[in-house]
């Protein structure tokens, strides 16, 4: 058990795509203290992505719902070893995908059964081998392609099933799939339809915001900073980003503009009006701005002193140009 997760029953199929067949294992593994560990911290890993998203099962004609939804306690190493078996062979008429081993576990989360599914990628690393000659031991250094991805990696290719309702939680890479980058293991793999990520999301919010400044405003320094304490406001008050409310805020004086900017979100694949984003990815990337200059001064300092007058002060300049007047500093540290 670790935070909050039981590890019950774990499964591991090798899927080499350079070779012929997969390694199906005939037995379960031997759920240890370490290796609970190991998959847990992943499953944790999984759960608090922000590249994780939601996602349903398309039920018409799709093996793994089928499979999944007649899981029992005498089928689990069969149904993996099909499962196994299908990614196995998708990924041999498809050679960008690349080989890994196949790891499945029933945990438990909240008092709910799952099923994970995770793709472990192999890894290519160096280590030493001893090689025993007549003459003693030469030892040299080889390099192992098949390793696991270490518990401080993410797993790059997963789904986590809720066993209640049948609902994922999927992370998952573009492949090439008939000459064209596909999101291979959600379409063909799991048939399932997606959810937009959290970081999907902020980076169709983060393009469109630019677009509509680059076009109306012509990269406006005003306008980005008013933006940016738009979305900080909102953080701030809700919890969450409202998309309505800022474009309310920031474009109020031209409805033709706010319009125009919640089309273009729309038309990116952004339908809903409020963004949950998680504390964690708040601090990473609303806390901080970054400004460069034409004359290759770059400053970092945080967000919330675009409020604060006391900290850093904008003047805009009788000829055009703009002074960044930095106030109240204690001690300077001069960094590499």
């Amino acid at each position: 058990m670790s935070d909050g997760i039981i590890i019950k029953r774990a499964v591991l199929h090798v899927l080499d795509s350079e070779a012929s067949m997969p390694v199906i294992s005939k037995g379960e593994l031997e759920i240890t203290e370490e290796l609970s560990n190991y998959i847990s911290k992943h499953i944790h890993k999984i759960i608090d992505d922000p590249n994780t998203k939601k996602a349903k099962f398309i039920e018409d004609d799709n093996p793994i719902y089928i499979m999944v939804e007649s899981l029992n306690e005498d089928n689990f190493l069969s149904m993996t070893s099909n499962m196994a078996n299908i990614l196995f062979a998708f990924m041999q008429k498809n050679i960008d995908i690349p080989p890994a081993d196949l790891l499945c576990c029933i945990f438990e989360e909240e008092e709910k059964e799952h099923l994970a599914i995770l793709k472990l990628n192999y890894k290519s690393a160096f280590t030493h081998w001893v090689n025993n000659c007549e003459d003693g031991n030469i030892n040299t250094i080889i390099s192992y392609k098949t390793l696991l991805p270490p518990e401080s990696q993410r797993v790059e290719e997963c789904a986590l099933i809720d066993l209640s309702d049948y609902s994922l939680r999927i992370i998952e890479k573009k492949y090439e799939i008939n000459g064209e980058k596909e999101f291979y293991f959600s379409k063909y793999f799991l048939k399932c339809k997606s959810d937009l990520s959290v970081n999907e999301k902020l980076k169709i919010l983060d393009k469109v915001t630019k677009d509509i400044n680059k076009k109306y405003f012509d990269d406006d320094f005003e306008k980005t900073m008013e933006i940016k304490k738009a979305f900080c406001e909102s953080l701030e008050e809700n919890e969450r980003i409202d998309i309505e409310d800022i474009a309310q805020k920031v474009y109020d004086r031209n409805l033709e503009i706010k319009n125009e900017y919640m089309e273009e979100i729309s038309k990116s694949g952004l339908y809903e009006k409020e963004i949950v984003v998680p504390e964690r990815l708040v601090e990473k990337k609303f806390s901080m701005q970054k400004i460069k200059t034409d004359s290759g001064i770059e400053l970092k300092f945080p967000l919330e002193f675009l409020n604060r007058t006391d900290k850093i002060e904008f003047i805009n300049n009788p000829d055009g140009t703009v002074s960044i007047l930095i106030k109240n500093v204690g001690k300077i540290v001069t960094g590499r």
